[in-house]
């Protein structure tokens, strides 16, 4: 191990006062590379969710874990911390409390395994001891209480301490630790001998479950990282595997062009919809809202009330709920009339249109044509005409007026009208798919306590279809669920946190959860506002949203949204990048060492996408590089940090570049521009980009070069 490194670290941990942006970096490339250092076979690696940059204090720490167990709460802890003027040096194999699900407490599993180091050969030495809740114990008896009680917390510690100059011995402290990790490992993979391999962690993670041999996806999911990580380009993954049952895994292997055509397939059948919030963007396009129209000839300005993108696509779910036995669908957008068959209550006009299939009407004396002579209509009779020749459509509904506040009957209008000559009375008629009859059913309140009247055919608009279709479960339990009703809709939100989420969504907020979804045991409907109908959202709708991380907005991300919905983060990632040499350029080790500067003097939630780069292969040269600088990464920084020279020019290795050509270059000084009354103290130093220096390959080289090393 390189003596720099050590000297790094162990001069940290006796410093008294708070590092620099500048030293953190250093700090942080040096803990990495001593970690890393410590690792004995090609099969463990350094989780690096355990190792934050640290500005101040007397404790460095990093977790080796094997590679497919990274998920598990047990690996093998490296501690190094100042106790007065001296370095203690702790190797520990333990179970950790806290894991990556915040909160998460150890399972029977986890403990069970834990406990298995205690079937490995104890170690042996002053410098090894096992640790329980109670302290250190005997290895012997503590095996004897571990079996009784299984539950017990066991820890294998190794313990050495050092002077600040980190050596007891002739040997350097990463060695002696080094050897620890190899005389501690056998016991960390006796723990692993009962623990899932990573693929079985990683599919649980990805999927609750499997049903039907299809996986199950979140409900409402939101793909969340900084600029250029692939957000959207994941959407058309996600929603083809949701679609089709399949596992991410699964989707990933079959190649991206032919997963985006058969996305453009579902997109055409409106099993997929796409849209992007935005600050103007409101409930009224998204849900319902009131437009205005000018009616043809008069000039005269009106208004309808229309229903916004996303009800409209849960209308098009809904209308994949089929009623099997009668084989027939309900259109979610049919209107609901009200029709009177010879009157209230029970009569041979009812009795026959029931059997056969029908609704009949009179005004027979206008005959076969009524709107022939239309001036011998009065305004009542030509309504009713004018409803059931013009307006109602194939597919509404029609509910039969048994009195002022009841139905005894409930069809669908199954052809256009007919001139029935050889009936003696009501000779107009339409067929009718009678899906409930000589029922009995209160609607009084669903239609917000307005009484039936007599007339004999009007809309019956504060009824919503979700509502009939209740009606029909409840009264006939007539509903047969196919293969059609469980058919998955994707609804993608790209940029969902740059709209204002409580104006857009309303009370969707709610109806959104599983939990609430239609079907489920906490169905929950409301009254839309604009017009008065109940609406749900159903079960089989499926929410993506994105979300850039960098974006300021993303502070007002509303807590109630957040948790309703399932957060995936997208993270930068160079190693998609290895083997890239353009124009000799490391491209996955330039992205990397500028994503750690970033998330040293920043956070991670700004880093650069690998997308920036994702057009660049080994035959490009440094020019196309130079253009992805220029235009992209540059500006990107500038926007990051405000226009703090200095940071952009840390993360761009400018800083540490003691000759050759740097990024940016301080400008002239710029006193000369001012007459006397201004001095040169107060202003500011300003900087420009050098473009030739963007075109040399070792000007890339040196950012991700050793940080003492010289360009």
């Amino acid at each position: 191990m390189n003596d720099t490194i050590e000297t790094i670290l162990l001069e940290h941990l006796m410093r008294e006062d708070e590092i620099s942006g500048e030293e953190a970096l250093i700090l942080q490339e040096s803990e990495k590379r001593f970690y890393e250092g410590l690792i004995i076979d090609g099969e463990t690696i350094l989780d690096d969710m355990n190792r934050p940059v640290r500005r101040s204090g007397v404790r460095l720490w990093g977790v080796l874990k094997k590679i497919g167990y990274e998920e598990l709460p047990h690996g093998i802890q490296v501690d190094l911390q100042r106790d007065g003027e001296n370095i203690i040096a702790r190797v520990v194999l333990q179970c950790r409390y806290a894991t990556r699900e915040r909160g998460r407490r150890p399972s029977k599993d986890d403990l069970a395994r834990h406990a298995h180091l205690l079937d490995a050969p104890f170690l042996k030495g002053d410098e090894f001891s096992y640790v329980s809740d109670s302290g250190t114990e005997n290895p012997e008896l503590l095996r004897e209480r571990v079996n009784e009680a299984k539950s017990k917390k066991v820890e294998l510690v190794y313990t050495h301490v050092s002077n600040a100059t980190g050596r007891t011995t002739d040997r350097e402290l990463s060695d002696v630790l080094r050897g620890a990790v190899e005389q501690i490992m056998p016991s960390y993979e006796a723990i692993l001998e009962v623990a899932p391999t990573l693929l079985e962690e990683r599919v649980t993670a990805e999927v609750k479950n499997f049903e039907g041999g299809k996986a199950v996806h979140p409900k409402n999911m939101i793909l969340q990282g900084p600029p250029g990580t692939g957000k959207t380009y994941h959407t058309v993954l996600y929603a083809v595997a949701i679609i089709e049952g399949k596992t991410m895994s699964e989707i990933k292997t079959e190649g991206y062009a032919e997963v985006k055509r058969r996305y453009a397939t579902y997109r055409d059948e409106n099993r997929i919809a796409f849209t992007t919030f935005h600050q103007s963007y409101g409930y009224e396009e998204f849900i319902e809202g009131i437009k205005p129209v000018v009616t043809a000839g008069s000039n005269e300005v009106g208004f309808n009330i229309e229903s916004g993108i996303f009800k409209e696509f849960c209308d098009l779910a809904s209308a994949d709920h089929r009623f099997g036995g009668h084989d027939v669908s309900i259109d979610a957008d049919a209107r609901i009339w009200k029709v009177s068959l010879g009157g209230s209550g029970e009569n041979p006009l009812k009795k026959s249109c029931f059997e056969d299939g029908m609704m009949r009407i009179g005004w027979d004396g206008f005959g076969e044509d009524p709107f022939k002579n239309p001036s011998s209509m009065n305004p009542s009779e030509r309504s009713i005409l004018s409803y059931f020749y013009e307006t109602m459509e194939v597919g509404d509904i029609v509910l039969s007026l048994k009195d002022e506040h009841r139905i005894d009957g409930i069809g669908i209008i199954d052809g256009d009208v007919e001139w029935l000559g050889n009936e003696e009375r009501y000779k107009r008629g339409r067929k009718v798919n009678w899906l409930a009859k000589n029922i009995s059913l209160d609607i009084y309140e669903m239609n917000l306590r307005k009484k039936l009247t007599q007339k004999t055919v009007y809309p019956l608009d504060r009824l919503s279809v979700s509502q009939v279709e209740r009606m029909l479960e409840e009264e006939s339990g007539i509903r047969e669920v196919d293969d059609r009703s469980e058919r998955p809709y994707v609804f993608i939100i790209d940029e969902i946190n740059r709209g204002n989420i409580s104006k857009i969504l309303g009370e969707l907020i709610t109806l959104i959860e599983p939990s609430k979804r239609l079907g489920e045991v906490e169905e929950t409907l409301v009254k839309l506002p604009y017009s008065k109908k109940e609406f749900g959202v159903p079960n089989n709708i499926y929410i993506i949203g994105t979300m850039n991380t960098a974006d300021r907005s993303i502070a007002l991300m509303d807590t109630a949204l957040r948790r309703r919905f399932r957060f995936i983060e997208m993270s930068p990632d160079p190693s998609i990048f290895q083997g890239v040499s353009v124009g000799g350029v490391d491209l996955e080790r330039l992205l990397d060492v500028m994503n750690r500067r970033i998330e040293a003097l920043y956070d991670r939630d700004h880093m650069i996408g690998h997308a920036y780069f994702s057009g660049l292969s080994s035959e490009d040269d440094v020019d196309a590089l130079k253009e992805i600088f220029l235009k992209s990464i540059i500006p990107l920084l500038q926007e990051y940090f405000f226009d703090d020279q200095e940071k952009i020019r840390a993360v761009l290795g400018d800083d540490q570049r003691k000759n050759g050509p740097h990024i940016l270059t301080e400008r002239p000084d710029s006193s000369k521009l001012f007459g006397s009354s201004i001095y040169s103290m107060d202003l500011e130093k300003t900087y420009q980009i050098n473009s030739e220096a963007l075109g040399r390959r070792d000007v890339y080289e040196a950012i991700y070069a050793g940080h003492h090393a010289e360009v």
